[in-house]
């Protein structure tokens, strides 16, 4: 009897061992998985910006081709910047990008940006619209524009 619970016992400690060299299997192929998962959805990401980017870049293409572009408060910053060239100097000159204690995330709307810095968004959509209709056509102007100057107090 002694001697069937010991051959019993041993047997169960080789499934458990064989067990266990499965399980190590499967969680090296479940982390190889997980890998190529976070890969594919960052690839996807970065496929999706550049569509996107695209997509806008045209869009502003016809604006331009009608006669029919102006930047608008509910626009984001992203949208505004790939407008002009120069559109991050005028935000900039308004103290919204350009410094680390006036720094604004490109999805945030021109409105939502001026509201948080507390500017006003008159005289930053007269600007940002005099530049583009100054130099529509998204070329480099053959001056760049003279932002205001910027007084620091330490």
């Amino acid at each position: 009897m002694v001697y069937i619970a010991l051959l019993l016992s041993i047997a169960g400690l080789g499934m458990a061992w064989l067990c266990h060299r499965k399980n190590g299997a499967l969680r090296e192929k479940l982390s190889q998985t997980n890998s190529r998962i976070y890969n594919l959805r960052r690839e996807n990401l970065e496929i999706q910006e550049k569509a996107e980017k695209e997509i806008m870049a045209l869009k502003f293409e016809i604006l331009k081709l009608k006669g029919e572009l102006k930047v608008e408060p509910q626009m984001k910053i992203g949208e505004i910047m790939s407008i002009h060239p120069q559109a991050q100097q005028v935000l900039a000159g308004f103290h919204l990008g350009g410094c680390s204690s006036c720094s604004v995330d490109e999805r945030q709307s021109l409105s939502e940006a001026a509201a948080v810095n507390g500017r006003e968004l008159e005289p930053i959509l007269v600007a940002l619209n005099t530049l583009v209709a100054q130099n529509g056509n998204g070329a480099e102007a053959t001056e760049p524009i003279k932002t205001p100057n910027v007084q620091l107090h330490f």
